[in-house]
C-alpha cells in the first residue's frame, strides 16, 4: 500500500504538471513548424526528468508506475527521434511529426491518468495525515 503525505503528493503532482506542460510546449513548438531541435530535445529531457522526479514517490504503486514508466519509454521516443533528425541534418516529414507529436500525445495520457489519480487522493487527504492510495 502506497502511503504519502499531502506533501509528497503535492511535489508529485506538481512534477507531473511540470512535465505536461514541457510537452505541451514541444507540440505546439512542433506545430508551429519553427523547431529548434535541441530545445524541443532539452524540453522532452526534462520532461522525462520531471516524471522520473515524480516517480519518486509513486513508485511502489504498480498502476502508477506502470503508467509512469511508459510515459518515460514514449517521451524517450520522441526524444530520439527527434535527435537523430538533428544528428542527420534532415528536415521534419510529416510522418515524422505525426510520429514524435503520437509518441509525446500517448504519454501525456499516461500522465494525466496518474495526475487524476494523485489528485482524488490529495483531495481525499486531510491537512497534515498520512493518506494511504488504494
Amino acid at each position: 500500500m502506497l502511503a504519502l503525505t499531502q506533501e509528497q503528493l503535492i511535489e508529485a503532482i506538481s512534477h507531473l504538471y511540470e512535465a505536461l506542460e514541457a510537452l505541451e510546449s514541444v507540440v505546439k513548438e512542433i506545430e508551429s513548424g519553427a523547431m529548434r531541435g535541441m530545445v524541443i530535445s532539452e524540453k522532452l529531457a526534462e520532461a522525462w526528468f520531471k516524471v522520473n522526479c515524480c516517480r519518486l514517490h509513486t513508485q511502489e504503486d504498480v498502476n502508477l508506475e506502470d503508467h509512469n514508466l511508459e510515459a518515460m519509454g514514449l517521451i524517450n521516443d520522441a526524444k530520439c527521434m527527434m535527435e537523430s533528425l538533428i544528428e542527420w541534418k534532415k528536415g521534419m516529414t510529416p510522418q515524422g511529426k505525426l510520429c514524435i507529436i503520437g509518441s509525446i500525445s500517448l504519454a501525456a495520457g499516461n500522465l494525466f491518468l496518474v495526475l487524476c489519480e494523485l489528485e482524488e487522493w490529495l483531495k481525499e487527504s486531510t491537512e497534515g495525515k498520512t493518506f494511504s492510495g488504494k
